[in-house]
């Protein structure tokens, strides 16, 4: 197993350096390691002039461990054009299953259709290899197609590729999507908040992991709730009070955030 920079839920709190100490510092370094972190914590600030870099380091790293966080915060970077220039993934045209399974669980952070090709490209080319792969891609599509209750859990490759044909002319190419509805934090916090209130009722876990990923790395606010947490009245009130706090700003719905910075201007 590798070793994993950054791990958890988000990518952890915006470093105290300037951006002008963290931008000379990049500038120095050699060990790619260190320069893959450098790069996160820039973009921490809302500076993505570094995405150019961070896509060399992604096409050409030899490092699992810095390949893994390359592609992690790619999918929470990226743009639709980001996604539309397939040399900025030139990495899955020789991926392992390791490279490949890591894009797919990243494929729900890029909350592009865009993505979706690639998606089925690697169905296509995995089908029969990888069976942990195979149900990871399968899921990703279900996310943004809801395929399985449109069509049904055995639908086939070009089944599931039509219906994204027909599902692209219905969608606003500029917007951003979580679950076939435009981007916002209150869809993932509703979400959130109901697996809390079942689980709090019935004293189990809470286990919305992806959700509260993607909530904390939109917002560059961690969510107060841990993951395979047993829920009680204080975490309800510590989420209801995060949420209250997220109200405060002005999120535009349809927009695409990394750490509360807008990835692009709409």
């Amino acid at each position: 197993m590798i070793e994993v920079l950054l791990p958890g839920i988000w990518y952890g709190k915006v470093n105290q350096m300037s951006l002008d100490e963290l931008k000379g510092s990049l500038l120095s370094v050699q060990e790619e390691r260190e320069r893959i972190l450098l790069i996160v914590e820039i973009m921490k600030k809302g500076d993505f002039s570094v995405k150019n870099l961070l896509v060399d380091l992604m096409n050409q790293t030899k490092d699992k461990t810095v390949l893994n966080l390359c592609i992690r915060l790619f999918c929470s970077v990226c743009t639709h054009d980001d996604l539309q220039n397939i040399g900025n993934l030139r990495f899955l045209d020789s991926a392992s299953s390791f490279g490949a399974f890591t894009f797919v669980v990243g494929a729900t952070a890029t909350m592009s259709y865009q993505v979706i090709p690639y998606l089925l490209a690697l169905w296509g080319q995995w089908d029969g290899f990888d069976s942990n792969l195979e149900i990871a891609i399968k899921d990703a599509l279900d996310i943004f197609l809801n395929y399985r209750s449109t069509l049904s859990e055995n639908a086939t490759l070009d089944d599931v590729g039509n219906l994204y044909l027909d599902k692209i002319k219905t969608i606003d190419s500029d917007c951003y999507y979580y679950k076939s509805s435009p981007a916002f934090p209150g869809l993932l916090t509703q979400e959130i908040m109901t697996a809390l209130y079942v689980a709090a009722q019935k004293r189990e876990k809470y286990n919305l992991y992806v959700q509260s990923s993607l909530l904390s790395i939109f917002t560059g606010e961690k969510i107060p709730v841990e993951t395979d947490a047993v829920i009680s009245r204080n975490e309800l009130d510590l989420m209801i009070g995060y949420i209250d706090r997220l109200a405060e700003k002005n999120w535009i719905e349809g927009m695409k955030y990394f750490y509360g910075h807008p990835v692009e201007n709409l």
